[in-house]
């Protein structure tokens, strides 16, 4: 149980936490705006395009936000530079970054630092605080480790990630992953000298409850922001090695493709019979609500899927691979139905396109389940037991008030 006062944190993340379509923004958005009664100060990069929509969304949330104008923002394997080289922080964008730290640290004596994502990590260890966490969500150590593709690039990356993610966590009191597997790893890379907490994701079931449709669900769907390389993989293999299967079985299928930013590889699956590529959608809800089946066939990655998750909250029969689920905790067969090669997943998905009863009992149960263990505010709740204990106890005559200033955020440039 967390108790009544209200402490200082410094949020330093790779991106504006207000999106609801990439992964680590949606953790970020649900998990700050449930932390109210503490005073929340954030510093984050942003585009000149995106500025003034973004400080219009982090006002409601922060208390004071420090936005720093980059040429794009720094991606999570392109910016592992900024984390392992201790020199590359004083040229290009993260020279002016450290600057908006410095400004944001020097204002208030804060109790934690939050610390977002792997490229952020050179930013918050000489930030003066009670407490230091680094949130990964996943390890790319574990991540390279799966991926399947071959070339130099990868190779070096593969090679690179525990050097990478080991210096990232120095300095830190609490590393924190979405899922235990991540976790794992990420213990055997810091010995013991940084502690490593598993903090799951959660789903907001009432925005992605299930929706009413005129006509039967038909067709098959994979939602994900389409520029992450895991997911190309996923569904590239789909695409050439499983539903030309389902196609030849059940020629009316459809797979449709829906997220932001296709890679090329992706948008040549358009080419395809059957394939659709959406690109960018205002919601998806309704696309996962007009799938008969959810499709999540990861092939490489790490971390908790918010995907499924979601899939699951609306009620929808999900088909994944046993990577896809890995740190959910469902049950085969109960919440989703599992299949690892092509064939095996072939075989599933037309089972359940041809049974409406299935499919609802499936779906039917997955809500349940992801309604009873995965929650944002249980979420929240656990980020705040941790930054309690890293603030350590109170002086009884030390009071700090509240943030009210929000709405009244300070942006810098």
């Amino acid at each position: 149980m967390t108790d009544d006062r209200s402490l200082r944190i410094l949020v330093i993340d790779r991106m504006p936490p207000i999106s609801l379509q990439q992964g680590n923004s949606l953790i970020g958005r649900h998990v700050f705006s449930r932390l109210g009664k503490h005073e929340l100060t954030l510093v984050a990069p942003v585009t000149a395009d995106e500025r003034t929509s973004a400080a219009a969304e982090l006002r409601s949330v922060f208390d004071a936000v420090h936005l720093v104008d980059v040429p794009r923002i720094p991606t999570a394997h392109g910016g592992w530079l900024h984390a392992s080289l201790p020199g590359a922080r004083a040229i290009g964008w993260p020279r002016a970054f450290r600057t908006a730290v410095d400004r944001a640290a020097g204002t208030a004596g804060f109790d934690i630092v939050h610390v977002r994502q792997l490229p952020m990590a050179p930013f918050g260890r000489d930030v003066s605080a009670h407490g230091r966490l680094l949130e990964l969500v996943d390890s790319e150590t574990l991540a390279t480790s799966r991926d399947r593709r071959t070339g130099l690039r990868i190779a070096a990356r593969r090679r690179l990630a525990p050097t990478i993610e080991r210096r990232a966590m120095a300095g830190y009191d609490v590393v924190t992953t979405v899922a235990e597997a991540d976790a794992s790893v990420l213990r055997t890379l810091v010995g013991g000298t940084t502690r490593v907490d598993v903090m799951p994701n959660g789903v907001d079931a009432a925005t992605f409850a299930p929706i009413p449709v005129e006509t039967a669900p038909t067709g098959l769907v994979f939602v994900g922001a389409m520029s992450f390389p895991p997911n190309v993989a996923a569904v590239t293999w789909f695409a050439e090695q499983v539903f030309p299967r389902v196609r030849a079985l059940r020629p009316t299928t459809t797979f449709a493709i829906v997220g932001r930013d296709p890679a090329p590889a992706v948008s040549a699956l358009a080419s395809l019979p059957g394939v659709v590529v959406t690109g960018a959608v205002a919601d998806v809800r309704p696309w996962l609500a007009q799938a008969a089946v959810v499709v999540c066939p990861m092939v490489s990655g790490s971390g908790i899927k918010n995907k499924v998750l979601e899939a699951m909250a609306m009620a929808r029969p999900v088909v994944a691979t046993s990577l896809a689920v890995d740190g959910l905790g469902v049950s085969p067969g109960i919440h989703v139905e599992l299949a690892d090669d092509s064939q095996a997943m072939t075989t599933t998905i037309v089972r359940l396109l041809d049974d409406a009863e299935g499919r609802a009992s499936i779906g039917s149960a997955a809500r349940a389940f992801v309604r009873g263990s995965y929650s944002w505010e249980a979420c929240a709740e656990r980020y705040e037991a941790l930054y309690e204990k890293l603030a350590g106890p109170r002086s009884p005559d030390a009071v700090v008030t509240p943030g009210t200033a929000r709405g009244e955020a300070h942006l810098t440039r």
